[in-house]
């Protein structure tokens, strides 16, 4: 509305001398609507964004190929487990050390380094299965060696945001970042599926090798403020012990951090499990299981774009509520329905509940805790998460080898939910976060 214009109403309140205040007319929704890419209008995170989205990509059609490519070398479920238990393994064993890392270094020349490496790993995997030299355990150990560079790359990734952003950005792009990564999981499984189809899983290999170079590139354009110096004459433990001890003195954290372990270890395997869905409970192909990741990538995709839109919210805890409840419930479903068609929504939903639990708790972390410190508490979260996958893995491939894929998803289901019900019940501050 044009700022000389006034409404009747004032106009006679000026008349009679009520010295009633002009109704303001500028309060409308549209900034809300407006702060949903609030975060890619700034050139730094649009440029990771932009990098990370092709990298991940890559990294999804090096999943499917990869989870293929086992089933088709062993026929074991338990083996598809193991090979995914391998690669978080090392998340647990040197998680920590990387968040030390990545608060002593400045963060994009660690994810210079470690991305490089990844490159380097991924087209080694890429040529020895393009010779057909490959096997179970030269799979197994290079998956082991990118599990390692994995471990110091995701704490520096994770932070990296708010140092791209801010704080008060952060929520959002946090939210963006799911976008993009979701995007890349429809997108990645979806020409992935069709390419082992048609070239084999190397050439799905040789993509993610190349895939790298657009976070890299991503890295080298970023201008970035040097980083602050930090305090080095204590040893990596003495930090470790300090970000231990301020967890220790916030119980509704520490809570939250420990409540993602049993997202961890009893949600995270139907991701893997889902190539044996697509197998031998809906006796389909390498197609039907891009399918599947698409399904879910959508709905994370649809998850995210809300968390963007919600990112104004203070009480973040109400969407971690809703997406831990919808990510039990749809997975029981999915372990009931009788064919990919009903799959297919459910899957969606999860995705989309995910991205809820997920986002909400990585910003509640980030925003809770002191920047000095940031990187070794993420490391502990994703120490309860991904660091735990392992676990879940190699507890979901067992059980589906011998109770089949549904049974399993919908018994780590039941007992997710049961946890996340307890957390909320007996520690009334989580609540409140």
């Amino acid at each position: 509305m044009d700022s000389d214009s006034v409404s009747p109403d004032t106009e006679v309140a000026g008349k009679i001398n009520l010295n009633v205040p002009p109704i303001p007319t500028t309060r409308i929704v549209l900034p809300v609507r407006a702060s949903m890419f609030t975060a890619l209008r700034m050139r730094n995170f649009r440029l990771f964004w932009g990098g990370a989205f092709v990298s991940n990509i890559g990294n999804w059609m090096q999943t499917i190929a990869q989870n293929w490519l086992v089933l088709a070398l062993t026929h074991s479920p338990f083996l598809l487990g193991l090979v995914n238990f391998i690669g978080n393994l090392p998340t647990l064993i040197f998680g920590l050390y990387g968040g030390v890392i990545a608060d002593r270094n400045s963060r994009r020349r660690v994810l210079f380094i470690t991305q490089s490496l990844m490159l380097t790993l991924v087209m080694v995997m890429a040529v020895l299965t393009f010779l057909d030299v490959i096997n179970i355990w030269l799979v197994i150990l290079i998956t082991l060696g990118i599990g390692v560079v994995q471990a110091f790359n995701a704490p520096a990734y994770q932070t990296i945001m708010l140092d791209l952003v801010g704080k008060e950005k952060l929520m959002n792009a946090i939210a963006l970042n799911s976008i993009q990564f979701n995007l890349s999981r429809v997108i990645g499984p979806s020409i992935a599926g069709l390419l082992v189809v048609v070239l084999g899983v190397a050439a799905c290999f040789f993509i993610n090798a190349l895939s790298f170079g657009a976070v890299l590139l991503a890295l080298f354009l970023v201008k970035m403020p040097p980083p602050q110096a930090q305090l080095k004459n204590r040893s990596a433990m003495g930090d470790i012990r300090e970000s231990f001890g301020f967890l220790k003195g916030n119980p509704a954290l520490l809570t939250l951090i420990l409540t993602s372990t049993s997202f961890s270890v009893f949600i995270f395997p139907y991701l893997s499990l889902l190539a044996v869905f697509a197998k031998d409970v809906f006796k389909s192909g390498a197609d039907a299981y891009g399918l599947l990741m698409g399904a879910v990538g959508i709905g994370a995709v649809v998850g995210g774009l809300l968390v963007a839109r919600l990112s104004h919210l203070e009480k973040r805890s109400i969407l971690l509520q809703i997406g831990s409840g919808v990510m039990a419930f749809s997975l029981i479903l999915l372990a009931f329905v009788p064919n990919i068609i009903w799959a297919l929504p459910c899957l969606a939903l999860a995705g989309g509940a995910m991205v809820l639990t997920q986002s909400s708790t990585n910003t509640i972390v980030q925003v809770n805790v002191p920047d000095h410190m940031r990187g070794r508490v993420i490391s502990i979260w994703q120490l309860s998460s991904m660091g735990m996958l392992p676990v879940g893995s190699l507890l979901g491939g067992t059980l589906a080898q011998f109770a089949g894929a549904p049974f399993t998803v919908a018994v780590g289901a039941v007992i997710f939910g049961i946890t996340v019900l307890g957390a909320y019940l007996f520690v009334p501050s989580l609540r409140g976060l």
